[in-house]
């Protein structure tokens, strides 16, 4: 069918806001689930803070897709995705740009066994970040649907079939469904479960880092605020400042090291001279390993707790 489980929506969605990738690419669109839902908590979901990304002319983030049945193409899908590939995604991929995230819900499956090995490995060399996979876990026997051969499934895929891959995991949904995460390095290590509400521990840490950044920094100094937008509009200074920032607004997870260090050159021209990164970005400086050293080369650590990690430029 030219659908998915419904179990895996929950967990994807949560990786997804752990990712934050700026492009992404759905392989097997099918109806389009995938299509709605990535769009809604990207664009859609920023737009409670920025109204104007409701407007598709105004969506900031990539969302390809490949589909091998072009019957299943509607207008619906050319609204929601960029650009779709039609053809087999075996020989399109190798041909595409780089994404941030690629997704394969319940493609995987579809092919012979060595074509998929391939298919995963082409994915990851186009991932910036993360693959995600999603299959089965036993024989479905599912031939040809909606006059579409290309539904029928050729193999079947073990949690064992995905240890080629390094740092790979891998989590069983109600114990017949798959989920894989195949990480590039260096991207922290992922939930695999549907969304938490917050813990006592992470709210009293938010808290704290409030209480932190009120106690070490002038309410009318210029301080950049690293925490994914979570306190800075909480905070009582004067003057805060979103990382990365555009137009005074945050634009996301910076897409690599020398991006985050031309951004921290540019605000540091314009003035701002402290900066905060919060218990919740504190992976940052592990995944942009370039971007922590010009922090240690250019920047002097002047508080360090559980809280907050606080800095002035030398």
């Amino acid at each position: 069918m030219p659908s998915s489980r419904p179990n895996i929506v929950p967990i994807v969605i949560h990786l997804l806001r752990q990712i934050h990738p700026r492009s992404i690419l759905d392989v097997g669109v099918g109806f389009g689930k995938w299509g709605h839902l990535f769009r809604e908590y990207t664009d859609i979901n920023e737009a409670e803070r920025e109204p104007a990304r409701y407007q598709r002319r105004n969506w900031r983030v990539r969302i390809d897709g490949i589909e091998g049945h072009a019957a299943y193409l509607t207008e619906m899908h050319r609204f929601l995705y960029n650009e779709i590939h039609v053809g087999d995604a075996a020989e399109l991929l190798p041909k595409l740009p780089r994404y941030d995230l690629i997704f394969l819900g319940d493609i995987i499956e579809h092919f012979e066994k060595s074509r998929g090995v391939q298919l995963l490995r082409d994915a990851l060399d186009h991932a910036n970040k993360a693959v995600i996979v999603s299959t089965p876990k036993f024989e479905t026997e599912q031939g040809d649907l909606c006059a579409n051969e290309l539904e029928r499934h050729r193999s079947l895929w073990s949690a064992h079939d995905f240890n080629l891959w390094a740092d790979v995991q891998v989590k069983t949904l109600d114990g017949d469904t798959l989920v894989a995460v195949l990480p590039k390095p260096g991207l922290q290590k992922l939930e695999l479960t549907a969304s938490k509400r917050s813990r006592p521990k992470d709210r009293r840490l938010l808290q704290q880092a409030r209480d932190e950044l009120t106690r070490h920094v002038g309410l009318d100094e210029r301080l950049i605020v690293v925490d994914e937008e979570q306190i800075r509009g909480t905070l009582p200074h004067r003057w805060t400042f979103p990382f990365p920032e555009k137009n005074g607004v945050y634009w996301g997870q910076p897409a690599d090291s020398e991006a985050a260090i031309a951004e921290a050159k540019r605000q540091r021209k314009l003035g701002r001279e402290r900066m905060a990164f919060i218990f919740s970005t504190f992976w940052w400086l592990q995944h942009y390993g370039k971007f922590h050293d010009y922090l240690r080369e250019a920047w002097r650590e002047e508080t360090r707790t559980d809280a907050v990690i606080l800095l002035t430029a030398k």
